[in-house]
C-alpha cells in the first residue's frame, strides 16, 4: 500500500475454515512493513460488524478479514460508506472474494500482496425484505434453492470436510424446492414468469466453483440478475449439472439481465441468503400482499486492497477516458413516463418548452442510467434522468462527451453542475449538460 502509516486491525474467526488462521508469519511480515497491528477475534456472529464500525471510530485505516467470506461480509457492513480499507487473508472454506481477487492461499504471500495492494472502491449490493432485515452484500445474494442450502449447511461438518458439506445439504435441500410465479421490475422494466431460484450478483463466482454471474463488473454501479427457470426436476438437474461441468448456468432455463435496482415481488417467502450468511425470515415476513424483496447496487461504497498482480476481469475502467462503449442501453419505464406523462410531447419538445437551469449537486449514489443527488443550496434530493443525448464533462481541460452508458465515470461524493430542465415526474431532473468538479472541489471552496 501506498500509505506512509497504515494502522491496521486484524479480524480472525477461530470458527472458519478448519480452525481459525495462524497469523504468526503474517503478523512478523505486516510489522516488517511498518503497519501498526491490531488484532481481535469474532466470537458470534454480526461481531465482525460492530468490531468494523469501532475500528471506523477508532482512527484504523486498514481492517483484514482473516474469517472467510462470512466475516468479509459482517466487515463490509460496518464500513461500507467509509473511506477504512479491507484487505483479505484466506481463513474460510471457499474464500470466494480471495479467489476473485487472486489472493495467494499461501498466508506469508498474502500478507506480501496485503503491503504491496492498491485501493479500489467497489460497489456493494444491498437488500430488504419488505422494508426490513436491511443487509450489504460484497459478492451475492441468492433467492430460493442456495439459500435453503446454505440454511442446512452444518457448520462442524463443513469444518471437517469443507465444500463437500455444502452438496449434503443440497441433497437434504432438494426436496424443499420452491417454484412460484414472481413479478420483478429491473431499472423500469417488469419481467413476469416462474422462478426456483434468483441470485444477484455484485461479482462473478458463486459457490467457490462457478459462475452464476460471469459478467458482473464490481464497479459498474449495477448488479447482474439470473433467474433460474428451471420448474421441473429434469430441468433442475440439467442446470446443476450445467454448473458442475460447464462452471456456467445453461440458458435453457436461466435468464441474466443487469440493472441497479431490483424489485421481487413473490407470493410465497423465499429463503434469502447474502455472501454464504442467511436472513433470518419467518411467516410474519409474509403479508397477504406477498413478499418484497428490494436490492439496490450503491455505486463504490467500499475500499478494498487489491494486489498489484491482479490481471482478472472484475473491474471495469471507470472514466470515460479509458472505458469501452458500451452497448446502448434502451429507455426505462421512467424516462418513457417522464417523454410522454404530458401527452404525446418528446423529451425534446418539453426542452423547447421547459426553462433551463444551471445548478450544483452532490452526487448520492449511481444506477443503470440515472443518479441521486441532492442540491447544493438546500439539500434536495432528486432523481437525474441521463438521455442518449446528455453530455459529460470530467475535468477542466476535458471535452464534453456522452454520457449515455457511461455513468461510472461518476463517483458517490462528486460535485456536479447541471444544466438541465424539470422532469414531469415529481423531484426529477432531465440532464442536458453534466459538468463534475470532483469530491474535493465543495470542501476547498468551503476552506476558502
Amino acid at each position: 500500500m501506498a500509505d506512509s502509516f497504515v494502522r491496521a486491525l486484524l479480524v480472525t474467526n477461530p470458527k472458519s475454515g478448519h480452525g481459525g488462521v495462524d497469523l504468526t508469519d503474517v503478523v512478523t511480515i505486516l510489522q516488517a512493513n511498518a503497519w501498526d497491528i491490531t488484532v481481535r477475534q469474532k466470537l458470534h456472529g454480526d461481531m465482525a460488524t460492530d468490531l468494523a464500525r469501532e475500528a471506523v471510530e477508532q482512527g484504523f485505516n486498514v481492517i483484514v478479514d482473516c474469517g472467510g467470506d462470512g466475516t468479509l461480509s459482517e466487515i463490509v457492513n460496518g464500513v461500507a460508506g467509509t473511506d477504512i480499507a479491507v484487505g483479505t487473508l484466506p481463513g474460510g472454506t471457499a474464500n470466494v472474494w480471495a479467489h476473485e481477487m487472486g489472493i495467494s492461499e499461501k498466508l506469508p504471500e498474502a500478507a506480501m500482496q496485503l503491503v504491496t495492494a492498491t485501493r479500489r472502491r467497489v460497489d456493494v449490493g444491498h437488500v430488504d425484505v419488505n422494508g426490513k432485515h436491511g443487509t450489504y452484500f460484497l459478492l451475492m445474494a441468492g433467492l430460493g434453492i442456495d439459500a435453503a442450502v446454505m440454511a442446512r449447511v452444518n457448520k462442524k461438518l463443513k469444518n471437517r470436510i469443507g465444500k463437500l458439506a455444502i452438496g449434503v445439504a443440497a441433497i437434504g435441500a432438494l426436496p424443499d424446492v420452491t417454484v412460484a410465479p414472481v413479478h420483478i421490475e429491473l431499472d423500469g422494466a417488469y419481467w413476469q414468469g416462474k422462478v426456483s431460484q434468483i441470485v444477484i450478483g455484485n461479482t462473478r463466482r458463486y459457490a467457490g466453483f462457478t459462475s452464476m454471474t460471469p459478467e458482473a463488473y464490481a464497479n459498474d454501479g449495477q448488479l447482474d440478475v439470473c433467474l433460474i427457470t428451471a420448474t421441473t426436476p429434469l430441468f433442475g438437474l440439467r442446470q446443476l449439472a450445467s454448473l458442475t461441468l460447464r462452471g456456467k448456468v445453461s440458458h435453457a432455463a436461466a435468464e441474466i439481465y443487469r440493472a441497479a435496482n431490483i424489485v421481487v415481488r413473490s407470493p410465497v417467502l423465499f429463503p434469502i441468503e447474502t455472501d454464504g450468511g442467511v436472513i433470518d425470515l419467518d411467516d410474519k415476513d409474509l403479508t397477504p400482499d406477498g413478499v418484497v424483496y428490494t436490492f439496490r447496487s450503491v455505486a463504490q461504497a467500499v475500499s478494498v486492497l487489491v494486489p498489484r498482480t491482479y490481471q482478472g476481469d472484475l473491474f471495469e475502467p471507470a472514466t470515460i477516458e479509458t472505458r469501452a462503449p458500451l452497448a446502448p442501453l434502451k429507455p426505462t419505464a421512467h424516462q418513457k413516463a417522464l417523454a410522454t406523462s404530458n401527452g404525446s410531447r418528446t423529451v425534446e419538445q418539453l426542452r423547447k418548452e421547459a426553462k433551463w437551469f444551471h445548478q450544483r449537486y452532490q452526487v448520492l449514489s449511481i444506477g443503470g442510467d440515472m443518479f441521486t443527488a441532492a442540491r447544493e443550496k438546500d439539500g434536495q434530493v432528486v432523481k437525474v434522468v441521463i438521455t442518449p443525448e446528455t453530455t459529460l464533462k470530467a475535468g477542466a481541460e476535458s471535452e464534453y462527451r456522452p454520457l449515455w452508458g457511461q455513468l461510472t465515470a461518476l463517483s458517490a461524493e462528486d460535485i456536479v453542475r447541471i444544466k438541465g430542465i424539470k422532469g414531469s415526474v415529481k423531484r426529477s431532473i432531465i440532464a442536458y449538460r453534466v459538468k463534475c468538479m470532483g469530491p474535493a472541489a465543495l470542501r476547498s471552496l468551503q476552506a476558502g
